[in-house]
């Protein structure tokens, strides 16, 4: 199924104020999350199960994948996977055919240009038509089990695959995904993201940081209330020296972004409302 651009309808004033629920953001691993709802829920950037970068960045724990498999625990509610971009440390093909067959109820949102290494994988019809496809270009979006999903481009760098950046809306709680992101003020101003209230922005951890022109750029492109880094690395890299460790680098993230949501710990999750 490919997306559609839709229309946007002009809503009573009694509209604008739908009432909201608390919401949970769980951290799974490097920049996945589940957004979790009352009655539905989103995994994003987190069904992965082949590691690609020798430890590079996380995975999440086997257990965890069999909790996301078997629909239980935490994914007891899933309705949606959604994927940024096909790099493999957001999306692992074959762990999204495997849950793709697994569960009942669930759609995958992916980039179009993700498909060939589904294909690679032995994708059938029955599968493709399980899939929201993201076409670069226009925004779009699509809803489903009452989770509103809109979806825009954003540059992840100079020859980097496509990149979608995701608005999810549960239970009236609104979130940015903005996988990864190189992108300056002008392109995503031209993909549609200038001033867009949310609730949380989940942005990795090193744009913005020491860098006040992208700074600016965050707060022009998004207006949210709260900042959720990701992309930590669980396994020492040689630039982390300078900063004290993976956790210097965290206290400078959060010396940098007031009251951000920083978590690596597996499962680990916060009530937004």
């Amino acid at each position: 199924m490919r997306l559609k651009t839709t229309a946007k309808l002009a809503l009573p004033l009694l509209m604008l104020t739908p009432s909201v629920s608390a919401v949970d953001l769980c951290h799974v691993a490097n920049a996945g999350f589940l957004i979790k709802g009352e009655n539905a829920s989103v995994l994003i950037d987190g069904l992965m199960v082949e590691d690609q970068y020798d430890g590079r960045f996380a995975l999440p724990s086997d257990e965890m994948v069999g909790s996301m498999m078997a629909k239980s625990d935490l994914f007891e509610n899933l309705a949606i996977v959604a994927s940024t971009h096909r790099h493999g440390d957001h999306f692992d093909p074959k762990a999204t055919l495997q849950n793709l067959r697994k569960t009942e109820g669930v759609r995958y949102a992916v980039p179009e240009d993700a498909l060939p290494t589904l294909e690679a994988n032995g994708m059938e019809d029955a599968d493709r038509n399980r899939l929201f496809i993201v076409e670069a270009g226009p925004q779009n979006s699509f809803e489903h089990a009452g989770v509103s999903v809109e979806t825009f481009d954003v540059d992840h760098g100079p020859n980097m695959p496509q990149n979608v950046g995701y608005r999810i809306t549960v239970d009236n709680v609104s979130f940015f995904h903005t996988g990864d992101i190189n992108a300056s003020r002008s392109q995503l101003s031209a993909a549609g993201v200038n001033a867009l209230p949310v609730d949380v922005l989940i942005i990795p951890f090193w744009y913005g940081l020491q860098d006040p022109a992208q700074q600016q750029t965050m707060r022009d492109s998004w207006a949210y209330r709260r900042i959720a880094p990701t992309h930590f690395n669980p396994k020492p890299q040689p630039w982390m020296e300078r900063f004290g460790g993976l956790e210097g680098v965290k206290t400078l993230v959060a010396d940098t972004h007031e009251d951000a949501l920083i978590s690596t710990r597996e499962g680990e999750c916060t009530t937004i409302d």
